[in-house]
């Protein structure tokens, strides 16, 4: 952790702002930069979108 600067008034800080082991994200199945490009283009929101533009943004396997 050589880019974290200590805090003399909380030394415990071991620099994770979150703890992960209590929840567990789903992991992530659309390609995000795309889907934010695509959303500024259109003037739409992420709830907005059809399931057929959603796939064109998904992961392929």
């Amino acid at each position: 952790m050589r880019h974290i600067i200590p805090d003399p008034d909380f030394e415990e800080f071991d620099g994770n702002f979150v703890d992960n082991s209590i929840w567990n994200a789903p992991p992530n199945q659309y390609k995000l930069s795309e889907v934010a490009n695509y959303l500024r283009e259109t003037q739409k929101g992420f709830k907005d979108l059809s399931d057929e533009e959603l796939e064109n943004f998904k992961f392929k396997d």
